[in-house]
């Protein structure tokens, strides 16, 4: 195992707020539109790279989400605008870790302000190797725990 650097959040990835879109100027396309608990519709233009890594700004706040293709962030989200020399998939699972629920302010609707995390200590692998290392390993955990969901949908499927 490598060692690993303490640093602010922002100086690891830049999260910028989405963009909004009313279901009534969505334009049926191959691009998911992704709120605060995911894809909510789709559309014919991207606001973000992929891969797309969102998380919940108001509604269903700090909950991270990943698409690996182009995508729409909805206002309800912050999205990754830029990696600064790190993994996007070892960011997705590290923004699990982080529970950024509890930075989210406002009474009535929670909301995450962006500047509030930029400048969170954290502590990561130092090397984008590491980080990629780490990332992989866990993404295939996950692709197998999806695989199994679907093989048990369809021995239990009538």
């Amino acid at each position: 195992m490598g060692k690993w650097k303490i640093c602010e959040l922002g100086n690891l990835i830049k999260f910028q707020r989405g963009h909004d879109l009313p279901k009534s100027k969505m334009v049926a396309g191959k691009y998911p539109v992704v709120g605060s608990n995911g894809i909510i519709g789709w559309h014919n233009e991207y606001t973000t790279e992929a891969p797309s890594i969102t998380v919940g700004r108001s509604g269903n706040v700090g909950n991270p989400f990943i698409y690996y293709g182009r995508s729409w962030s909805h206002n309800t989200t912050l999205y990754i605008k830029e990696y600064k020399n790190t993994d996007p998939v070892f960011i997705y699972y590290f923004l699990k870790t982080l529970n950024l629920s509890n930075y989210a302010g406002g009474s009535a609707v929670p909301t995450l302000n962006r500047n509030h995390i930029h400048t969170l200590k954290v502590s990561v692998p130092e090397t984008i190797e590491e980080q990629h290392n780490i990332g992989m390993f866990l993404k295939l955990f996950d692709d197998k725990i999806q695989q199994n969901i679907r093989i048990n949908k369809n021995l239990y499927a009538d």
